[in-house]
């Protein structure tokens, strides 16, 4: 059971990000943004862990405001994944806004997208008169641990070489997460393709720009085996 909260709380891939605005500069030629994901991305993210019969999720409007009245909606969600259920409220001002809200909230209980909480938001360049930004870049460290770029890339597991942890040492965040999707790979009949994919790289990586390369070429490997 531990391996499925700990699926369901990896970290997105960094193109599977959006970015709203929080705050204007006084002259609105910055905007102060921060990250969040398309509910869609967490419906595939349920259906990748658990299938698509291993969660339900419930819905009751609490607040409506009045037709042709200015106001938000508030809707509350009951999230069951493997008979565990949570809840939570969303806001927005439709319908829709509210439903996936209050669906990103109940779904945060569970892992999903917490590590955006963890991204600090940013300062961009903003064009007042289309609204218009330049998205962040985030790169893979900053959605796991910050000191990636302190670490010593380790090798694949396995594989002979003077940089292999012991077992006493904690391996890095990012390693860890690719080795759980390695094993995930190897579960879905993909492990030789993982592999290969692995072997390019010579292990996690030389540095930290390859390991978040070979962290997306493996999620990109299994969501084209999950669609």
């Amino acid at each position: 059971m531990n391996d499925v909260w700990d699926m369901l709380s990896e970290p997105f891939p960094p193109e599977e990000l959006q970015w709203r605005v929080e705050a204007l500069s006084k002259d609105k030629r910055r905007a102060l943004v921060v990250p969040y994901v398309d509910a869609r991305i967490v419906l595939d993210r349920l259906d990748e862990v658990v299938g698509t019969n291993g969660w339900q999720d419930n819905y009751v409007v609490l607040h409506a405001p009045p037709p042709e009245a200015a106001g938000n909606y508030a809707v509350k969600c009951r999230l069951t994944v493997m008979d565990i259920s949570k809840e939570d409220v969303g806001e927005g001002d439709s319908f829709k806004s509210a439903f996936s809200d209050a669906l990103m909230r109940a779904a945060v209980k569970f892992g999903v997208g917490r590590f955006l909480y963890r991204l600090d938001k940013q300062w961009v360049d903003h064009d007042p008169d289309t609204g218009k930004f330049n998205s962040p870049r985030v790169d893979l460290e900053a959605s796991v641990h910050s000191s990636l770029d302190s670490e010593a890339p380790a090798p694949y597991p396995g594989a002979r070489a003077d940089s292999t942890p012991s077992p006493a040492e904690a391996k890095p965040e990012p390693q860890e997460l690719i080795d759980r999707l390695i094993e995930r790979l190897k579960e879905a009949g993909l492990g030789k393709q993982a592999a290969q994919i692995v072997m390019r790289y010579g292990g996690y990586g030389k540095h930290p720009d390859e390991t978040r390369k070979l962290y997306g070429e493996l999620r990109a490997l299994l969501k084209g085996q999950a669609s």
